[in-house]
């Protein structure tokens, strides 16, 4: 009997651990650097000048900020992050503190939406699902 709770009780330990995949791993943590901008026509694709110098921070306490330097002027903000983890990519959800000109979204001048394809490491915006630049970011 004393075997049978106590495999029960072992059971009970091992199932009620769980990885929670909204803590940052050291995989994204850190600064991701603008080095491609592009639009979806392919012609234009074949440009690669950068019309703004551009990077995200990401913290490990699921905090970031971001940056912009265009024309002389630099602009930060920040806010909160939220991850989900599939096989082939990890993917980023935004919510900054205030509303600005530099979030890169379709929807929402205080939210934005980020992903990493696995495959190239690389991290991509999602602005160009409605007409804005294809953003590629680099881990620096």
């Amino acid at each position: 009997m004393k075997k049978i709770v106590l495999l029960i009780v072992l059971l009970i330990s091992i199932f009620s651990c769980s990885d929670n995949d909204d803590k940052p791993s050291e995989s994204y943590v850190g600064k991701w650097t603008l080095t491609r901008m592009g639009s979806n026509n392919p012609a234009a694709n074949s440009i690669d000048v950068l019309e703004w110098e551009e990077s995200y921070a990401f913290n490990s306490n699921n905090t970031f900020s971001k940056t912009r330097k265009k024309e002389g002027k630099t602009t930060t903000i920040s806010g909160t992050y939220s991850v989900i983890k599939t096989n082939d990519q990890i993917q980023f959800e935004l919510n900054y503190t205030a509303e600005s000109d530099i979030v890169a979204s379709c929807f929402s001048k205080a939210k934005e939406n980020l992903y990493i394809i696995n495959s190239t490491g690389n991290l991509y915006g999602t602005w160009s699902v409605c007409d804005g630049p294809v953003m590629v970011y680099e881990k620096k």
